[in-house]
Order: C-alpha cells, then structure tokens, then sequence
C-alpha cells in the first residue's frame, strides 16, 4: 500500500472516529468540506488546482460543522504531522478577520484551537530528497520556492522512493506544546 493510501484510510478512520462520536452523543453536526461533495467529482477535481482566494476559501473549508445551542464551531480532522501553509492561513484568516470558531482534530484523536497550534522549527535539508528546501519563519517548509528544475527533481525523489509529497508548503505540529482538548468538550456546547 502506498503511503498516500495509507494516509487516505487513516483520515478515513480518524473521520468516522469523529462522526461515531458525534452521532453517539446526539449532537447536531453536518459534513461541511468539499470532499463529502463526491457527486460533483469533476467540480472537486477543478477546484483542485485553481489557485484564486475563493477556490482556496472553498478547498480548505473546514471538514464538519458542529451546531450547538449558543455556537456554530467547524471541525477540520487532521491526521498527520503537519498542516499545510494555505490551509492554516485559511483558517487562521477565518478566526482572526471574522471570530469563526474552528477547531482541529489531530491524529492524536484530539482538538485544538487554530490559535493554539505551535510549530516546530523547520530544518532545511530534506532528508528523503536529500537537499535543501526553502524554510520561512523558521517553520514553513516551502518546496515550491525551488527553481523548476529543483522542484521537479524534489518531487522525482518522493516518487522513486514510493514516498508521497504533494509538494506544497507545509510546517509540522509541535504535539507536546499545542494545547489539546477531549471531544468531550463538545458536550458542553451542544
């Protein structure tokens, strides 16, 4: 299995983890991400690549919408390491510029708020591509700031060693210093 696959089925549990939890306690949620939209398969392929502010809006819109009494709070589930660059910056723009409250389910099987994430520091060499790749704020690991030649070779790398990359900007999650939360919290707000 390769590793994109395996990251396919671990987000595909860690999904139902938070829909079974959902559904078991009763509380009103509904799928809100793009990708639960599987009917307009071409319209989700398209959005895909188009690189406008609205399509960005669109693609990383949160996965699940949480409707308790008193909030609305959208639920992005994560089950890897890092995040990428336009992801967090969509969500962080959605906190800062209009007060929305999202909150992250990691592969830790727990929540965070987008205000509490830490990253780590961000080496420059790749060890998988073994060379290195641009790195801004000391976190932001940004292939795509290779030359073209560079880039492509990055990606060939991943690709001879059964590795995947979608080649974007990305950081890693600092998981001992982020705050997280039981889903339980929810029951409080439902």
């Amino acid at each position: 299995m390769s590793d994109f696959s395996k990251r396919k089925n671990k987000s595909e549990e860690l999904t139902m983890y938070l829909n079974n939890f959902l559904t078991n306690n009763k509380i009103s949620y509904f799928e809100s991400g793009y990708e639960f939209y599987k009917s307009i398969q071409s319209a989700n392929d398209k959005i895909k690549i188009l690189k406008d502010n609205t399509s960005k809006f669109v693609r990383y819109y949160p996965d699940f919408t949480f409707v308790g009494k008193e909030k609305t709070i959208l639920i992005e589930v994560k089950n890897s390491s890092g995040i990428e660059k336009e992801c967090f910056e969509n969500y962080k723009m959605l906190v800062d510029l209009f007060n929305v409250n999202i909150l992250l389910l990691l592969k830790n099987k727990k929540l965070c708020k987008v205000s509490d994430i830490v990253f780590t520091k961000m080496k420059s060499f790749d060890t998988i591509a073994q060379i290195d790749i641009p790195v801004t704020d000391n976190i932001w690991k940004e292939p795509r700031l290779l030359d073209k030649i560079e880039y492509t070779n990055y990606l060939k790398s991943y690709s001879s060693k059964n590795k995947y990359t979608s080649g974007c900007s990305f950081a890693f999650i600092d998981f001992k210093n982020t705050n997280f939360y039981d889903l339980d919290i929810l029951l409080k707000y439902q």
